[in-house]
């Protein structure tokens, strides 16, 4: 037993191990609970996601709504005619040498982030540029200089038109991505708080409930016996012999993906270990003085158990408890993972793991390192801190 609690903290905090897991795990579940506040945006908002914002490396700031500009311009003797009064002296053309014109964006307050020039005269192209597979578009991004070189293979007509397309970074809104975004645009350093939200969730709540209804199976079966115990612990041996993973997948395929359906599958898959912990100490339990003087006194079974023996079980139970919430944390990621878990709107550490998966190899590994790297930690620190509970539980460990 855990005795009294100052005797309990002082041996728990021998173990420099363990304080720095409980350490972990409070910011991770302090994390999760103020993760509105602490995320810079909100990763369930679609409406807020853009594509432009798409896989960005770490540390780059948001660009603003890119604003697009088309107008039809006509080349005359190497000048430019025809350009409405008000966008007057932005662009201009330049000779780059034999039959070859160099056009301009001047006076941008920002970049040019994609030019494109259509309806070239035939023979025309423009140098570095992806030509449309079927109509005569010329498009560049990013171009160097906001210039695009128009190159012809005789020389350049006296007079020519052509239509210009400039898209342009809109003012940026400040937000730095410093752990960059997911392929749907979603900041990470947001997607990670509110996928430790959702871990820490169904952690305590799947790991709780299956607690409460197993310890409450496995006190009935040792109270009673013979029958009741014999289904109980039957159910139990039945549950225990499949994989948590496995009857995790079963129960999401029949029921679909859903945060309710992972806990109900953490429920199924955990109660069995709290009704045979609860059933073995509850035995030992019911043998004792205490027990036959409650008796004597006639009080009601339920009292029994819920007043007296009960309290005597908890010990164990909470260790339990403590390394079962690392593994439903695990069930969770996994089956996420899987793409059986949450929909894509709910980012979990397991999608986002999933979502990173085939980038990993391409240079782009922050979507799904940084998410396993601090799935790895809360469980680690989880499953560490269980094993100091039942170390300190473990009687013969006491000096």
């Amino acid at each position: 037993m855990f005795g009294t609690a100052s005797d309990f903290w002082h041996r728990f905090f021998e173990n420099r191990t363990a304080v720095v897991c409980l350490a972990v795990t409070i910011l991770f579940v302090l994390a999760g609970l103020f993760a509105p506040i602490l995320a810079p945006t909100d990763p369930y908002d679609v409406q807020s996601l853009r594509l432009e914002d798409s896989l960005r490396p770490m540390g780059t700031a948001q660009t603003g709504e890119p604003e697009e500009r088309r107008h039809t311009f006509t080349v005359s003797g190497a000048e430019l005619t025809s350009v409405p009064t008000f966008e007057e002296g932005l662009y201009r053309v330049a000779p780059c040498g034999s039959a070859c014109l160099a056009f301009t964006v001047e006076k941008q307050a920002y970049s040019v982030t994609r030019l494109e020039v259509r309806d070239l005269p035939q023979g025309m192209s423009v140098m570095g540029a992806r030509k449309h597979p079927v109509r005569n578009w010329w498009t560049v991004r990013t171009p160097r200089n906001d210039t695009v070189e128009i190159m012809s293979d005789a020389p350049l007509p006296a007079t020519f038109s052509f239509d210009a397309v400039i898209t342009k970074a809109g003012p940026g809104s400040g937000l730095i991505f410093f752990l960059g975004t997911d392929t749907l645009g979603r900041d990470m350093v947001s997607a990670i708080l509110y996928g430790i939200r959702i871990s820490i969730f169904v952690g305590l709540v799947g790991a709780g409930i299956a607690m409460v209804i197993g310890t409450v199976l496995g006190l009935l079966a040792a109270w009673f016996g013979g029958f009741v115990d014999t289904i109980t612990m039957r159910t139990v041996d039945f549950m225990l012999g499949f994989p948590a993973l496995l009857i995790g997948l079963v129960v999401l395929a029949a029921l679909g993906n859903g945060i309710e359906k992972i806990i109900f599958a953490i429920v199924l898959v955990q109660w069995a270990y709290y009704a045979r912990t609860a059933r073995s100490v509850a035995l030992v339990e019911l043998n004792k003085e205490y027990v036959e003087a409650a008796r004597c006194l006639r009080l009601s079974p339920m009292r029994i158990l819920m007043r007296h023996v009960l309290p005597n079980c908890m010990p164990p139970l909470i260790v339990l408890f403590t390394l079962n919430i690392a593994a439903a944390i695990s069930i969770e990621a996994s089956l996420s993972f899987l793409g059986m878990g949450l929909p894509l709107t709910e980012p979990s550490l397991g999608m986002l793991i999933a979502n990173g998966y085939e980038l990993i190899f391409s240079n782009k590994y922050w979507v799904s390192f940084f998410p396993g790297l601090v799935l790895l930690l809360m469980i680690v620190a989880m499953n560490l801190l269980g094993d100091r509970l039942r170390d300190l539980n473990n009687p013969r460990l006491k000096t």
